[in-house]
Formats: structure tokens, C-alpha cells, sequence
């Protein structure tokens, strides 16, 4: 990271919100020379108004002064110098015509001369929206890659005589949660142990019928040995992964799926799937295992999980070696050194130097 010369200003950049525990973490520890701050935009939330176009659209409203904004997939409107962190697909109005005028102004915003930035948290995000972008007009040197920051933690030390499984996303459906029940109820292991953290809800992407819905809610309520929480304090969640032996989420559908990442910060093996960013995140049999889950059924994928955790089961030097290996993983790309030495670049571009 460049170093900031004695007496140089310390440049705000005004961010959008930071709802979501790595963008606190990540927003809390600025670069050097710069700070974050939150700015004041319509708080269509709170209106319980749920428009997509609303919802991605920043206006700021005057009440305090930033040199540069800093939206997550937010596309800014005011004439103002800005970037744009995007996870996914951009513009974010995904049930919206390309055709349709409101999408076009916003693909006319990112092409503008007041968008200095579109930081992808993936190469996958940024292969799903260049060839678009590239079309609309947005100039190529905008796009880069940024990876997010993860916290690290000490292992707290595990349970001797239990192997904890660790599953935590509200989408338990769309996440894996049911292949990981079926795992489970194959794997018929006395010591085992499976901790669910979730809402239990079905959110998007994966619609189960009723009776899979009820087979899921039965199994968990009625086994000894899995816990489900509902709702759970963040450094709740992060206590119980540094106490666990492995984390499990097999998602259909997720850009990122930042809980593989935090478990990774953990010291835990992961087994997850190979969509969106996963493969970027996790390293297939160096550190647990990326399962491909497209055009498989639901008892292949947990026949696999089931036989992955027999074998972090019945090898504790290959279960060690594979907690270790996310030390690694995480430098190389996901720690705040990594991001911040980019953002500054980024920054110091779009602001003039």
C-alpha cells in the first residue's frame, strides 16, 4: 500500500450502508488517508417499499460531504463521483426488460463519466456482467476484481467425543440444507453432531414442495442429535464455528455465500458447491472439498457429503491439514491488507491521485 505523506487530508469516502457482518468488518478498517462514512439516501426500507429499481438506486440526500461514494450495487444518481462494489448482476433490476428506460439510464450512469469504478467481489461476477457492460459502453479499465476481507480466529479447541457440523444461511433450501439432513441421517455415527443455524425459510432460486418442507422441519426437530437456532447473534455464530470440526453448505444458488468464507476464517474444513464464487473461495481437496451440483440429483450430492465427512470422521491428520490450509487461502487473497492496498489504488484513481 502507498504511503500517505505527513499532513496529507484525510479523504472521506461515503458508503451506502453496511448491513451485513463483512462489510462492517471491511468499513470499519479503511485504508490509509481515507475514511468511511455513512451518507443519508431514502430510506425505501423502512417504507416497507420494495421496488427493485428503488431498492438499487442511490440518491444522497445533502446532509453531509463526501469526496467519493461507495455503493454495493447501488448505482448512484446524484452528480457525484462514485464507485460501485457489485456481487452479482448489474444493473440489479433483474426482473426488469434490458429494454425497459430505466434500465438503460442506469447502464447509461455506469458508462458515465461520474462512475469512476465497478469493483467485482468475484471473477465470476465480473465474467457474468462484462460482455453487457462492454456493449452499453462502459469502459473496460473500470472493472476489476476486489476480493472481501475476512475475519480470522483461533480455534477455541473441539468437543473430543463429538464431531460437530456446522450449517448456517437462512435460505436453507437453496443453500444445501436439505442435502446435508439427508447426509447426516446416512452417516448413522453415534459421535456426530449437527448444529443448524437458520431461519428455515425458502427465499429464491429453490421452490421445494410441501412435503420436502415438512420432511426437513420433522427430522430436524425429532434427531437428539441436531440443534437448530433460529436466530443467532453473529459472534454466536463465530464461537460455535471455532468449536466445530466442519462447515457444510452445498448452495444452488449464490453469488458468494460469504458464511464459507467466514468458516474458513475459523480454521474449518468446508465442503460447498462449485457455484457462483465458491471455487474462487475454497480449494477442492486442500482445504475441504467444492462438490459440482448442477444436473445432479439430491440423494448424489448427499451420498457425496456423506462420504466426504466419513473420511474428515476417520482422519483427524487429513481433518488438521485441511483447517490449516485456509491460513493460506485467506492471504492470498481475502485479508483487509489484500483489499485495502486495491481500494487505494481505486480510489486515488477516481479522485485524482
Amino acid at each position: 500500500m502507498p504511503e500517505r505523506k505527513a499532513g496529507s487530508v484525510m479523504r472521506t469516502i461515503g458508503i451506502s450502508h453496511k448491513t451485513r457482518y463483512w462489510q462492517h468488518y471491511c468499513f470499519s478498517n479503511p485504508p490509509e488517508g481515507f475514511r468511511y462514512e455513512r451518507m443519508v439516501d431514502i430510506p425505501w426500507h423502512i417504507a416497507r417499499i420494495r421496488v427493485e429499481f428503488l431498492a438499487n438506486t442511490k440518491f444522497f440526500l445533502p446532509f453531509a460531504k463526501a469526496d467519493l461514494y461507495h455503493t454495493y450495487n447501488g448505482v448512484v444518481a446524484n452528480a457525484h463521483p462514485w464507485v460501485i462494489e457489485v456481487e452479482s448482476y448489474m444493473p440489479r433490476y433483474e426482473t426488469m426488460s434490458p429494454g425497459n428506460p430505466l434500465y438503460k439510464w442506469a447502464l447509461r450512469r455506469l458508462a458515465g463519466p461520474h462512475c469512476k469504478a465497478l469493483i467485482f467481489t468475484s471473477q465470476s461476477a465480473l465474467h457474468r456482467n462484462r460482455e453487457h457492460l462492454l456493449a452499453a459502453g462502459v469502459d473496460p479499465a473500470k472493472m476489476s476484481v476486489i476480493y472481501r476481507a475476512v475475519e480470522q480466529y483461533e480455534p477455541r479447541g473441539r468437543d473430543a467425543d463429538h464431531f460437530t457440523i456446522i450449517f448456517a444461511g437462512n435460505g436453507f433450501f437453496r443453500k444445501g440444507g436439505v442435502e446435508l439432513l439427508k447426509a447426516f441421517k446416512r452417516l448413522g455415527r453415534p459421535e456426530a453432531r449437527l448444529l443448524i443455524i437458520s431461519t428455515l425459510e425458502v427465499d429464491w432460486g429453490v421452490f421445494p414442495e410441501p412435503e420436502v418442507i415438512a420432511w426437513a422441519e420433522k427430522t430436524i426437530a425429532e434427531d437428539p442429535c441436531i440443534t437448530l437456532y433460529r436466530r443467532l447473534p453473529h459472534e454466536e455464530l463465530i464461537r460455535h464455528m471455532r468449536a466445530a470440526d466442519l462447515f457444510v453448505s452445498t448452495t444452488f444458488q449464490d453469488p458468494f455465500n460469504n458464511t464459507v468464507l467466514e468458516a474458513m476464517g475459523t480454521g474449518l474444513p468446508v465442503i460447498c458447491s462449485d457455484v457462483g464464487a465458491l471455487p474462487e473461495v475454497a480449494r477442492d481437496g486442500r482445504n475441504g472439498w467444492v462438490l459440482p451440483v448442477a444436473n445432479r440429483t439430491s440423494e448424489e450430492i448427499a451420498e457425496e457429503i456423506t462420504a466426504r465427512m466419513v473420511q474428515l470422521m476417520d482422519d483427524a491428520e487429513l481433518r488438521v491439514k485441511m483447517g490449516a490450509a485456509n491460513a493460506q487461502i485467506i492471504a492470498d487473497r481475502f485479508t483487509l491488507a489484500k483489499r485495502n492496498a486495491a481500494l487505494t489504488k481505486v480510489y486515488d484513481a477516481a479522485l485524482g491521485g
